[in-house]
């Protein structure tokens, strides 16, 4: 089996992990075959694409959560409501050490679990059912997040690489304020309400 079939068997094996931002619902995927860019802090499997961006329509189920983006939206404020607290402040900060200002976020996913599962399926049933028919959706992965995340104003994340380079991001904005973006690598995007923006 060459390296081309093994790659394509572990994407198929370890997936797709999703992240859920309220300016960005995130979503990991495995990202085609071809040459490291930057260098992951935990392993890496060699001989994957690596590219700053990918193109959203590589993947159909985007369409689907931006066909749904009100319900989203809609679901998200209730859960707010509902929770009060951010996953941050339960958690004490110890996932933030990357970031400057306020970072608030609602998990659905954490490192492979659901800790808050029930109560995120009770507010969240449409965004719930969406992520989990995504296929290679992961929740037993330690890699695996599924969250909806808020930055406030002034707040930013610091330049990281990813633990691996067996997965993608999808940021999945719900609301965007003015002068908002993202860089990887040497490149920049402004996010856009409704529209999936995958990265690697």
């Amino acid at each position: 089996m060459g390296t081309r079939a093994k790659a394509a068997l572990l994407r198929s094996a370890l997936c797709l992990t999703t992240g859920m931002y309220e300016v960005t619902i995130l979503l990991t995927l495995m990202p085609p075959l071809a040459k490291p860019r930057p260098s992951p802090t935990l392993f890496m499997f060699p001989g994957l694409t690596s590219a700053p961006f990918h193109n959203p329509r590589d993947f159909d189920w985007t369409r689907a959560l931006e066909a749904n983006v009100d319900t989203i939206r809609t679901e998200y404020l209730a859960l707010k409501a509902h929770q009060k607290t951010s996953d941050y402040d339960v958690q004490g900060g110890q996932e933030h050490s990357l970031h400057q200002g306020q970072w608030d976020w609602f998990s659905y996913v954490t490192k492979g679990k659901k800790p808050n599962g029930a109560s995120f399926e009770e507010h969240c049933p449409t965004t719930a059912a969406l992520l989990s028919s995504i296929p290679g959706f992961m929740t037993s992965v330690p890699f695996a997040y599924a969250f909806f995340s808020s930055l406030q104003p002034g707040s930013s994340i610091k330049a990281h690489s990813a633990p691996c380079n067996i997965r993608l991001r999808c940021h999945f904005p719900l609301f965007v304020p003015p002068g908002c973006g993202i860089r990887v690598a040497d490149q920049t995007r402004s996010w856009k309400e409704g529209e999936c923006l995958i990265l690697d």
